[in-house]
């Protein structure tokens, strides 16, 4: 069987997407200011997410991965030995094949190994400094990433424009009114207060965010229901009550409202909204709750609003095609999909570029918290983009050229369109005093 990637056309096409400057769709990465120092720099930072997972999925007991990331006793070769049994077991994956190439190509190290360990650990302490995420951006061609830091309630504004364009992200649903009154500074007494609250952080923040993270997948379905004001007023107040708590499925009743004002405002100040939807990170969950089918009634009723479905709501893949291809403003997110299943995100680029609009679809999201894996899984997005473009040109589908065109469609220019983000990231500058 011929190597798919070895080629004439394969090669040049690969040329091409490699001079794609990437728009990098998703991230959760470090800032300068949160990068580990001296001893905390370490292999098990390789093992923040992800590749864990594969790990603990394979056998390996949590709290040994604990120690691998965190004891600051153990040394490189006792954090190795921990690793090295699951390691193998899990050695196929992309999650674990995205840390050999970050391994390789940013710190000269063939294969993670026991005898690798120390020479790995000292290169990372020699290169991960103030600097070091541009630097890893210019080596994989990444121009700057839509990113997420979950430590802060709604707006992160302290990021280097020159990296980042931070999202909104959804502080709100979660239902907690002092944080959000704190936040805000504002007295939330009622619905009507805690609402308010919430439209002051849209028109403080709204025009500098490159878009509306939804991340609730995790913790709850996505259908969510038209509720009528009065039945979430009931329920507001008996969450601000002293001496009552509601149940579950009432403080869903609450969230549901809550989202649709959201859908509300996002359309109101031009602000895609993204949804967390398919695979849930960790080990353990319900997909069943992230179908993004689930919310076909918000496509229905909120059509100013722009919708973006992350992780092409893998393993529901199929579903999206016919979403994306109904709703004029559903688009399709690879973010993170590259590393889940290479072979599947093909599939569903293919199934999708002969379904969908090519405009609709967003290439690339490393959604990483270490930069490094964001180099290793952009060289698997653009190894694997182009083994489908070139099946489209094989096919005679897709002229040559054409490819090309596609190309920078998917890994740059269609996230440019869809989030407004030129401008978006003007004023994200300006308002860090760097325009």
């Amino acid at each position: 069987m011929p190597n798919p990637y070895a080629s004439e056309l394969y090669q040049r096409l690969r040329r091409e997407v490699d001079a794609v400057s990437i728009v990098d769709c998703h991230e959760h990465l470090q800032r300068d200011a949160d990068l580990p120092t001296g001893d905390a720099i370490h292999l098990g930072r390789f093992f923040l997410h992800y590749a864990s997972c594969d790990l603990i999925a394979a056998g390996m007991p949590r709290e040994d991965m604990a120690k691998v990331k965190d004891d600051p006793m153990l040394s490189p070769r006792d954090r190795w030995q921990r690793l090295d049994p699951w390691y193998r077991k899990a050695w196929n994956t992309a999650y674990c094949e995205s840390l050999r190439i970050a391994a390789r190509d940013l710190y000269g190290i063939e294969e993670l190994s026991e005898g690798s360990a120390d020479a790995l650990t000292e290169a990372m302490r020699r290169s991960v400094k103030p600097g070091f995420t541009r630097q890893v951006f210019d080596r994989a061609n990444i121009d700057f990433a839509m990113n997420n830091i979950w430590q802060h309630a709604c707006f992160s504004a302290a990021q280097d424009p020159l990296c980042f364009l931070p999202d909104m992200l959804d502080g709100f649903t979660g239902c907690d009114p002092a944080a959000l009154a704190q936040q805000t500074g504002r007295d939330i007494h009622c619905l009507d207060d805690y609402c308010a609250a919430i439209e002051s952080c849209f028109a403080r923040y709204a025009s500098l965010a490159g878009a509306f993270k939804v991340g609730r997948a995790y913790d709850r379905t996505l259908s969510w229901e038209d509720v009528p004001r009065s039945a979430a007023e009931t329920v507001f107040n008996r969450l601000l009550a002293f001496n009552d708590r509601p149940g579950r499925r009432d403080l869903q009743l609450l969230e549901d409202y809550l989202l649709h004002h959201l859908c509300r405002l996002c359309g109101d100040h031009g602000l895609r909204m993204k949804f967390h939807t398919g695979l849930q990170e960790g080990n353990g969950n319900l997909i069943t709750h992230s179908r993004a089918a689930l919310m076909a009634n918000l496509f229905l009723k909120y059509p100013k609003t722009g919708f973006d479905i992350y992780h092409i709501s893998y393993p529901y893949q199929e579903e999206l095609v016919t979403l994306a291809k109904n709703f004029a403003n559903v688009s399709v997110d690879f973010c993170w999909m590259w590393i889940i299943n290479p072979a599947a995100g093909r599939r569903a680029l293919s199934d999708m570029l002969d379904a969908v609009p090519a405009s609709k679809i967003h290439g690339f999201g490393g959604d990483y918290l270490f930069v490094e894996g964001t180099y290793g899984h952009a060289a698997i997005a653009r190894r694997e983009i182009t083994r489908v473009l070139c099946e489209k040109v094989e096919e005679g589908r897709f002229s040559e050229d054409y490819a090309v065109e596609v190309a920078h469609m998917l890994l740059r220019d269609n996230a440019l369109a869809n989030f407004g983000l030129a401008r978006r990231r003007r004023a994200f500058a300006r308002s860090a005093n760097l325009a």
